[in-house]
């Protein structure tokens, strides 16, 4: 891994984690699948910054970095979802957003401030007081296994408006991460590919080779986050 890593819980119930990195080279990192809105704030090593803002992805994607750069990141939770755009039309997509300033960002019309790590939970929360961020509880009660309460038909048109992706493509995407975190702690690919409910172990190479870009035996080594 040629970056410093470093992640932390955000106080913000969208949010799903908040990480921090150093480049320390330049090189590619393959990012999983993930079905979530992403945002990345970085200082770059040749000068000035930069605000990228991830729609939903269904499949790995290579994510070039370079020596020097200091980049804050955060992903949001499955379920959480962006106002002023449709998904769809970021499904896969990655914006490097509009800096009139160095200090400032425009996103929806507003102009924002460039956060650190110590204040991105207070931009969050200011996007949600805003309106620019919402929750839906239909798709988080389908991925937690609760009864949704609405039609099939009713399912599929949240999962769209939230992620641009299939209910079942979603679910497909989550197995994978979750295996892929038990793997890098060691666990047999015989034994995750049993919990997780995979038909067989050749199952389960395939849908994590599909979404995550490694190997089960590749993941079960490989030191960057998921």
């Amino acid at each position: 891994m040629s970056f410093l890593y470093e992640e932390k819980a955000s106080r913000s119930a969208l949010v799903d984690v908040v990480w921090r990195t150093v480049d320390t080279s330049d090189g590619t990192y393959l990012a999983a699948a993930d079905a979530c809105w992403d945002m990345i704030f970085s200082d770059l090593a040749a000068g000035g910054r930069r605000v990228l803002l991830s729609g939903p992805s269904s499949q790995p994607t290579p994510v070039p970095y370079t020596a020097g750069n200091r980049n804050i990141g955060v992903r949001f939770v499955q379920g959480c979802y962006f106002t002023h755009c449709a998904a769809a039309d970021m499904c896969d997509r990655t914006i490097a957003l509009r800096m009139p300033q160095a200090t400032a960002f425009d996103l929806a019309d507003v102009r924002w401030p460039f956060p650190d790590y110590e204040t991105v939970d207070d931009l969050v929360e200011a996007f949600a007081a805003h309106g620019l961020l919402a929750h839906d509880q239909i798709v988080e009660s389908i991925l937690v296994g609760r009864p949704p309460g609405v039609s099939v038909r009713s399912v599929q048109r949240h999962f769209a408006k939230v992620t641009g992706l299939s209910p079942h493509h979603v679910r497909q995407i989550s197995r994978a991460r979750a295996a892929v975190n038990r793997l890098q702690t060691g666990e047999a690919i015989a034994d995750v590919a049993y919990d997780l409910g995979y038909a067989d172990q050749s199952h389960l190479t395939r849908e994590v080779k599909r979404l995550t870009g490694c190997t089960p035996g590749q993941s079960q080594h490989r030191g960057e986050p998921v």
